[in-house]
C-alpha cells in the first residue's frame, strides 16, 4: 500500500512537473490565435490596444523576451540597467503588435500545418507550413520552467536577426535609453 502510494504520488508529481513541448505550444498557440482572428479580426485590424489585450495572454506566457533582447541587443543590452531593460522589453511587445497588427487581415481564416520539430542545438525548431506554402520555423529554448521562444524565422529570415540589423542602426546615434524612449513615444501615439 505505501509502495503504491509513494508511486502515484511520483506519477502525479512528474505529470505536474512535465514541461509542455514546443510542439504542443505552437499547436495550441496558432489554433488560438487563428480562433482570436476569425472572431475578432475585422474589430481588431484597427486596434492595436485591443489587439494587444486580446493576443498578449496568449503568446507572451511562452515567449523568453530577456533572451530576444539580449540577442537583438548585445552589449547594449549587458551595459543596460534593470530598468532599461524592463522597459525596451514592454515597448518592444508593444512595438511587435503594432507593426504586425497593420497586416491583420492577411492572417484572417489562415490553415496552417505542423511539420515536425526537431532537436538544433540546445534548444528545439518547429516547422509549421502556412497557407500558401510558406514556412515558419519557431525556435524554442529550455528554461527553468518551461520551453520558451527564442526566434521565429520565416522564410528563411530571423526575425531576432531582422531587429538586431534595426537596432543596430538605431543605436549608432543614440543610447539604449534614448531608443527606447522613441518606442515609447510611437507606441503612445496609438493609444498605448
Amino acid at each position: 500500500m505505501v509502495l503504491a502510494l509513494f508511486t502515484l504520488a511520483f506519477v502525479w508529481s512528474a505529470a505536474a512537473d512535465a514541461k509542455q513541448h514546443p510542439r504542443e505550444i505552437v499547436d495550441e498557440v496558432s489554433s488560438k490565435v487563428v480562433a482570436l482572428l476569425d472572431e475578432y479580426g475585422d474589430e481588431l485590424k484597427d486596434d492595436p490596444v485591443r489587439t494587444y489585450e486580446k493576443f498578449a495572454p496568449i503568446i507572451e506566457p511562452h515567449v523568453d523576451f530577456e533572451r530576444i533582447g539580449a540577442r537583438m541587443l548585445g552589449p547594449h543590452w549587458r551595459n543596460a540597467d534593470a530598468e532599461t531593460r524592463e522597459r525596451f522589453i514592454n515597448e518592444f511587445k508593444r512595438s511587435l503588435v503594432r507593426t504586425y497588427a497593420s497586416s491583420m487581415e492577411e492572417y484572417k481564416d489562415l490553415d496552417f500545418r505542423i511539420l515536425g520539430s526537431r532537436q538544433r542545438d540546445a534548444g528545439i525548431q518547429v516547422g509549421v507550413e502556412v497557407e500558401g506554402g510558406s514556412r515558419v520555423l519557431f525556435r524554442f529554448i529550455d528554461s527553468s520552467d518551461a520551453w520558451k521562444l527564442e526566434d521565429v524565422t520565416f522564410e528563411g529570415v530571423s526575425v531576432v536577426q531582422n531587429y538586431r540589423e534595426d537596432f543596430r542602426s538605431r543605436l549608432r546615434d543614440k543610447d539604449l535609453p534614448e531608443v527606447v524612449e522613441d518606442m515609447r513615444a510611437r507606441n503612445q501615439e496609438i493609444g498605448f
